[in-house]
């Protein structure tokens, strides 16, 4: 079940330290093929937000002030499988970040 996203978005000057609010993900264990969504909620002053895992990122769309949003569809080999960590990181127009991990399982 997927965390309660914040209503309120906190108003912040550009240069402050950006702040994940909340992460919501549709899966954490995923199969080849999936579609996959997520939302994040971020400070006021978040100008972008990228998922990676290993090597590979993409960048959530913005949606509104503080909230990016992604849709994906896992295209990997069918034999890729394990536990992966996906990082979710938030920068300010400065380029300081902000990053938070989820486990992720592809089976």
């Amino acid at each position: 079940v997927a965390p309660r996203l914040h209503n309120k978005v906190p108003r912040l000057i550009p240069d402050a330290a950006p702040q994940i609010l909340a992460v919501s993900m549709s899966e954490t264990t995923v199969h080849p093929g999936d579609d996959v969504s997520g939302n994040v909620v971020t400070s006021s002053n978040v100008a972008s937000v990228q998922a990676r895992i290993g090597g590979y990122a993409v960048t959530l769309t913005k949606v509104g002030i503080g909230r990016f949003a992604l849709t994906y569809h896992v295209g990997v080999p069918w034999f890729v499988r394990g536990n992966f960590t996906m990082h979710v990181i938030a920068r300010n127009t400065r380029g300081d970040t902000v990053a938070r991990s989820i486990p992720i399982r592809l089976r």
